[in-house]
């Protein structure tokens, strides 16, 4: 559906019936606002409308969908029903694509404004940047981070976890720099990181590859937090010289197996249920 097209075809069909954008949009109980959105292809008319408006401009909804005069006069149903439900498919996904460009506009002044505040207060209390980088830079790691996946939804996963792999360690350089610290936050930090990126990687594979197995998925994903939860008590073991293994830990893998063992009874009762209703 090309937006720009169907509201050139609109602009030129309200011209001919001599209407004005008011006209129209008093006739479709809407505001003239609308109608000049439209018509600069910004938006699309609402699919409650398309009926009403094509009788209004003289047309059939096909051609309107189409955004061009049709020759034809015998529109089968079914060819209407096809157009219409990829026109509200098309709808459906603008509005989307506008709430997320309005939560990615949102945060990113969010995260904007938190720079600012800090940047000035710092000035005002020290007359230099001191303590305001640390917040600084976080929130630029967030914003490079989360921002592909509150974009672009689900398609922009993939590059926050890219974003997450490639920045983590600069980050931790540069926090490490800004607080002077006693030479554990480095190798503490890029080791659970790593830890940390390569769990994220893995459930995000198989939610790929499992997408039409949710339940499995999420099982699979909940058993792997096991072996990362043990990985990540030998490596700060190694670091910290404490136990690799204690009562929280085997409580936490307790509650991990039952998630899991739940997960899969779900999966097994879904799988049931499907089978049958399409043997009866």
């Amino acid at each position: 559906m090309n937006t720009e097209k169907m509201g050139l075809f609109i602009s030129e069909l309200r011209k001919s019936q001599d209407m004005t954008q008011k006209d129209l949009a008093a006739k479709l109980n809407i505001s003239d606002k609308a109608v000049s959105k439209w018509e600069r292809g910004k938006s699309c008319p609402d699919i409650s409308l398309l009926s009403p408006l094509s009788e209004i401009l003289g047309v059939s909804v096909n051609e309107l969908l189409s955004s061009e005069r049709s020759d034809s006069k015998n529109t089968s149903v079914e060819e209407t029903i096809a157009n219409v439900t990829q026109y509200a498919d098309k709808a459906v996904e603008g509005k989307a694509k506008a709430i997320q460009n309005f939560f990615a506009m949102s945060f990113s002044i969010l995260i904007l404004v938190g720079i600012i505040t800090c940047a000035i207060c710092d000035l005002a209390i020290s007359g230099s940047f001191t303590w305001s980088l640390i917040p600084i830079c976080a929130g630029v790691f967030s914003w490079l981070v989360l921002i592909p996946s509150i974009k672009y939804g689900v398609k922009g996963v993939i590059f926050s976890l890219i974003a997450l792999s490639v920045f983590i360690v600069p980050f931790l350089l540069v926090i490490n720099i800004l607080i002077e610290s006693n030479n554990l936050l480095l190798p503490i930090g890029i080791r659970m990181s790593a830890v940390g990126v390569l769990y994220l990687w893995c459930v995000f594979i198989l939610s790929i590859k499992l997408k039409k197995r949710k339940f499995i998925a999420s099982a699979i994903s909940v058993i792997l937090a096991i072996p990362t939860t043990l990985a990540v008590n030998f490596l700060l073991a190694e670091l910290l010289s404490e136990p690799q293994f204690d009562v929280w830990d085997a409580m936490s893998i307790e509650i991990l197996l039952a998630i899991a063992v739940t997960l899969l009874f779900i999966d097994s009762s879904a799988r049931k249920k499907s089978l049958s209703n399409t043997t009866k």
